[in-house]
């Protein structure tokens, strides 16, 4: 009988081994497959740090399951054995499955805290200038006949939305004027700019034309569509349509917190992960499958080839403005390759100086905003706009 329970105990402490040192081998190969190939396919450029702060953080995360590896290999497999090889193994697995059990306690009790507040998408900011309400189609659109003030740079930043909730500069829009059309996110908005120096302002003085400004702070492509194909029918004489993409804002366009578009143009209503502590794990990290860069890349040539449409059945010439900083990160010009140029869509590169952003993020300055509408009054003026 005593030899028949050592030999039992030699069994578990042979299988306890072997358990954690394919685990531990397993966290340190995995580790190993993380490399700047793996990176860039699952991470895409950020808007909110620069990409060597991003590949820095899934670094340490790479060192970090490699020394969890080491670990189990090191120092927890051989004292594991040892305890279950000495008869402690019982005591020992009352202790992880405690631990285990709290863990998961743990993990529960977040979940559920997170359960009980309202679930935001990923780009949802409320209550700061220039404010928002919700909007059933694009998720939300800014507050119309509403002028507020926010600081920027240490200075008053006015924002005024017309009776359509578009930034205003002056007196208000003639729908029966010839207008160019912006369309855009905060970048062709001017978030951070007085109005004087937005791109719509130095636009209109550029070109002459009247200049509607459509932009919406935190918009993904498909939302500057939705938007635009709603509000353009109320321009009668539309001149040109402008819009951006911006390679290091991709990303957003794989959102599915928000109303979206698929690949086929079809309306989806947000999407409410499974899961929310997992997601909010992936929207630190901003991990990304293939198969969802894949849909993005598709969906995103189906929304600008139909925004194409849209203006040309208007009678309107479609301007796709890509403002880059330079020097251009390779991972933003790999995304503007496979979007853009893979397809064959034209576009209207403007190349940004590095020191022509707004200190605190990384829109356009005054300067940056200022090479960004000249680029598009030479561009309309080559096309007789």
């Amino acid at each position: 009988m005593p030899g028949g329970r050592r030999s039992s105990r030699r069994r578990a402490a042979l299988a306890a081994n072997v358990a954690l040192a394919l685990a531990g081998m397993l966290l340190i190969a995995l580790a190993g497959a993380m490399g700047q190939s793996w990176t860039d396919r699952h991470f895409l450029p950020a808007f909110a740090w620069p990409r060597g702060v991003q590949i820095g953080i899934v670094q340490a995360m790479r060192v970090l399951l490699a020394l969890f590896g080491l670990f189990l290999l090191l120092f927890v497999r051989p004292r594991v054995a040892r305890a279950v090889k000495a008869g402690r193994g019982g005591r020992l697995l009352a202790a992880s499955l405690s631990a285990a059990l709290a863990v998961t306690a743990a993990l529960g009790v977040t979940e559920g805290v997170l359960r009980t507040q309202t679930w935001r998408a990923t780009q949802e900011r409320w209550g700061k200038e220039p404010l928002r309400r919700r909007d059933d189609l694009t998720g939300w659109t800014f507050i119309p006949n509403h002028r507020g003030t926010a600081v920027g740079e240490g200075r008053a930043i006015d924002y005024a939305m017309d009776r359509f909730g578009y930034r205003s500069a002056g007196p208000p829009l003639d729908l029966d004027r010839p207008t160019i059309v912006l369309a855009g996110e905060s970048i062709l908005l001017g978030y951070g700019l007085p109005s004087r120096d937005t791109i719509a302002v130095r636009l209109e003085a550029t070109t002459g034309l009247q200049v509607a400004n459509l932009s919406v702070n935190a918009y993904a492509t498909d939302q500057i569509f939705m938007r635009l194909r709603r509000e353009l029918p109320r321009f009668r004489r539309p001149a040109a349509v402008v819009i951006p993409f911006v390679p290091m804002l991709f990303d957003r366009n794989l959102d599915q917190d928000r109303p979206h578009l698929d690949a086929e143009l079809r309306w989806h209503a947000a999407r409410r992960p499974p899961l929310r502590l997992v997601e909010l794990a992936r929207r630190v990290l901003r991990y990304r499958s293939a198969a969802s860069i894949d849909e993005g890349v598709a969906t995103t040539q189906a929304v600008l080839r139909a925004t194409l449409a849209l203006a040309r059945a208007r009678g309107a010439r479609l301007l796709i403005v890509v403002p880059q900083f330079q020097p251009e990160d390779p991972s933003e010009r790999a995304i503007r390759e496979r979007v853009l140029d893979a397809a064959h869509i034209p576009y209207l590169p403007v190349p940004l100086e590095p020191g022509w952003r707004v200190a605190a993020d990384r829109h356009p300055n005054a300067r940056g905003a200022e090479a960004i509408a000249a680029a598009i009054g030479r561009a309309l003026a080559r096309s007789g706009n």
